[in-house]
């Protein structure tokens, strides 16, 4: 469940937080950002206003970083086409995992809890199978009834028209050759 903010600055005016957020964004000093709010009637605490301030910086942080995400993704997806945007998206874990233990310091890899990267490496795994069947399993279905469809076409036009069903016979005996 999410954290809900239930900070002084979270219930002003929305025009008087967004001021604040602005300010915040902008790097003012925090004394300054309390004298403001008070300025309004309000009643703040430095300590107030910094705590709002780092979870305000946390969730941008957080939101550029899924962003930023995205943007990669699209761009994977931009230079494959074939990329179906689950492996995408499976990459993208796959990668931001080895990147975070990679990036661990040593001291920390022994407070690591294995068994749960391992638990996580093997649910994206799964994940990625999974997926890959159901691609197979589809493609075997579209090809199945294209196949079929094909084959109707060509028996009402073999009853139909012969002579186009030769014609399309001939043609389609042709391109096989040629390509």
């Amino acid at each position: 469940m999410a954290h809900r903010s239930h900070s002084k600055i979270s219930k002003l005016e929305p025009e008087l937080k967004e001021t604040v957020e602005e300010m915040i964004k902008s790097g003012v000093y925090y004394k300054d950002i309390a004298e403001y709010i008070r300025s309004h009637g309000i009643s703040i605490s430095i300590a107030a206003v910094g705590k709002y301030a780092k979870n305000l910086m946390s969730t941008l942080d957080a939101l550029r970083m899924t962003q930023e995400n995205f943007r990669i993704l699209r761009e994977e997806m931009d230079r494959y086409p074939d990329l179906d945007i689950t492996d995408g998206i499976l990459q993208l874990l796959s990668n931001q995992l080895l990147d975070a233990i990679n990036k661990m310091p040593e001291e920390k890899l022994g407070e690591l809890d294995f068994e749960s990267v391992a638990k996580n490496a093997v649910a994206l795994a799964r994940a990625a199978a999974y997926k890959k069947n159901v691609d197979i399993k589809t493609k075997g279905t579209l090809e199945s009834g294209a196949d079929q469809f094909m084959s109707y076409i060509y028996e009402v036009m073999a009853e139909k028209d012969p002579d186009l069903f030769k014609k399309v016979k001939k043609f389609i005996k042709n391109e096989t050759k040629a390509g």
